[in-house]
């Protein structure tokens, strides 16, 4: 049987099926909490990784400003337009809540004792690779350690999350120009700091 066309149009689609873009549209518009709930399902996991590596790995903390992002788009629901883009502007709330975080607290890991803990915990069998990176990552991570805390979230919103130029822009609150300049800057800053790594 051929069904009508208006009611294929009307049909209603699993939340799971919705783009991000549309269950905000739900949450703004009608307190939908199970939109709220697919949406927080999609993107917990990838938030609490931007808090993590913030916060100096701190789980327990990062949990918790990932639940205050999810409560801080929850109570400003109403301010959503529907024509932007989900997923810089939950970027922002979080990038907002790391600015704040930054004036109360002082995360910067202590590098030399860092690579003294973790050097206990190496196993003897690991390969040549699995050592010439985690080197890097050390490397990597005192050379962030160096720079300001907005750099720190450019590198992490454009090399880890791999977010767009215009993306970014909306999530910091800067023209595109700036965020281009800036991850300029900080890519010299980065081939400068880490030449020596250059074969990895």
């Amino acid at each position: 049987m051929i069904l009508p066309f208006q009611f294929i149009r009307n049909k209603v689609l699993p939340l799971r099926e919705l783009t991000d873009e549309l269950l905000m549209g739900r949450v703004s518009n009608n307190d939908d909490d199970r939109a709220f709930d697919e949406l927080y399902h999609r993107h917990a996991r990838r938030v609490m990784g931007f808090f993590c590596r913030q916060v100096n790995h701190d789980e327990e903390r990062a949990s918790d400003l990932m639940q205050d992002a999810f409560m801080r788009l929850w109570v400003g629901r109403q301010r959503w337009k529907a024509e932007a883009k989900f997923l810089p502007w939950l970027f922002a709330i979080a990038f907002n809540i790391c600015k704040n975080e930054y004036r109360h607290n002082t995360y910067k890991t202590d590098y030399e004792l860092q690579a003294l803990h973790t050097q206990d915990k190496e196993c003897v069998d690991e390969t040549e690779v699995e050592i010439d990176a985690k080197i890097f990552d050390k490397a990597l991570q005192s050379v962030l350690d160096t720079i300001s805390p907005e750099m720190q979230v450019l590198f992490s919103l454009r090399f880890e999350e791999e977010l767009s130029v215009p993306q970014i822009s909306i999530i910091m609150g800067i023209p595109d120009g700036t965020v281009k300049s800036r991850i300029h800057s900080l890519t010299r800053i980065l081939k400068d700091k880490l030449k020596q790594y250059g074969n990895i």
